[in-house]
């Protein structure tokens, strides 16, 4: 008769759940730890086609949108092309995807344990909006979780996300090529990392080129449209006015270019504007604007390729996905 994983644990002096991770191939364990599971198993009997059935179990993975004040994440192109992109890759690996938003209130811990008993074999968490500390709500979880849009600083855990100092760098590069000394950034709160990258790839162009840093140059407001709009009228408004501005979002960008038209000032002959994320805005101008170019579907993709590894028994430690923007002009 074969061993269970239940007796597997205590002839081992393991809890339940140390084994079943180690048989499952999930983070949580050390190497040492995995590998007397994996050698007790092999010798007591365990009966490893009970994994492989429930790896290819069918099931629903949870596309999860954490929202703490709503003004990061919205029905935004950038939501759309990336939930298309986990859609895409979870219907190639046969599993369905739901998309459901977690609020920080008090009914967030139900909401999550809701999930937890469905039929949730995995969660694809956009965490643009959360803190390293919000992780806790989720590292109890039975099934592996991915978070996309930011890296939870300090915590192991899988993560994927855009190369945002880089792609922040290039764009400031060109513009400091063109000839341009005084660019304006203008930006989200500090909060979010996405914004602190992204700043942090300005300031590192502009540092590499020998360019002064100006504070006065630097705006950090909410990743919304009035943040765009008022944060092009105050450049403007400088005794010594920027000859270019980098926009760091998408309605950061649309905010600067209604405010530049509605004030009969021509882009890019009197400023040159770099947006960040923007494709389809940045293309109907004429000219059009230059822009960072994030491969949204992509990033979704990968989510849910890493997402399905996982289910299937990967048991490499947790990291990080970085992946590479381009600029378009």
């Amino acid at each position: 008769m074969k061993i269970t994983a239940k007796e597997l644990a205590a002839k081992l002096n393991l809890s339940p759940a140390a084994v079943s991770i180690a048989l499952n191939g999930r983070h949580g364990v050390s190497t040492e730890t995995r590998k007397r599971v994996l050698d007790a198993a092999e010798k007591y009997g365990y009966d490893f086609t009970r994994i492989s059935e429930k790896k290819r179990a069918s099931g629903t993975v949870y596309f999860c949108i954490y929202k703490k004040h709503g003004a990061v994440v919205g029905d935004t192109p950038f939501f759309s092309q990336v939930s298309e992109g986990i859609a895409s890759g979870c219907k190639k690996a046969e599993f369905r995807m739901k998309v459901t938003y977690l609020y920080e209130d008090s009914e967030l811990e139900r909401e999550i344990e809701e999930i937890q008993f469905s039929d949730c074999v995995g969660i694809i968490l956009l965490g643009t909006e959360m803190m390293p500390e919000d992780y806790t709500h989720f590292s109890h979880l039975p099934f592996p979780v991915i978070f996309l849009d930011t890296s939870m600083e300090g915590v192991a855990c899988d993560c994927v996300l855009m190369d945002n100092v880089l792609g922040a760098f290039q764009a400031v590069s060109h513009l400091i090529r063109s000839g341009h000394r005084r660019i304006a950034a203008i930006t989200g709160p500090g909060s979010i990392q996405t914004a602190r990258e992204r700043i942090a790839g300005y300031l590192r162009a502009l540092e590499e080129n020998g360019i002064p840093y100006d504070d006065s140059l630097v705006l950090r407001g909410e990743l919304i449209f009035a943040t765009g709009y008022q944060g092009f009228l105050h450049m403007m408004g400088l005794a010594a006015s920027p000859t270019a501005i980098f926009s760091t979002n998408s309605d950061i960008t649309i905010g600067v270019i209604t405010a530049a038209r509605e004030r009969g000032v021509n882009i890019p002959n009197d400023v040159t504007v770099f947006g960040y994320d923007c494709v389809d805005v940045c293309s109907m101008m004429t000219p059009p604007l230059p822009v960072v170019y994030q491969p949204e579907q992509e990033i979704g993709r990968t989510a849910a390729q890493w997402l399905i590894r996982r289910l299937e028994g990967d048991g490499d430690p947790p990291r990080t996905v970085r992946l590479k923007c381009s600029l378009q002009f």
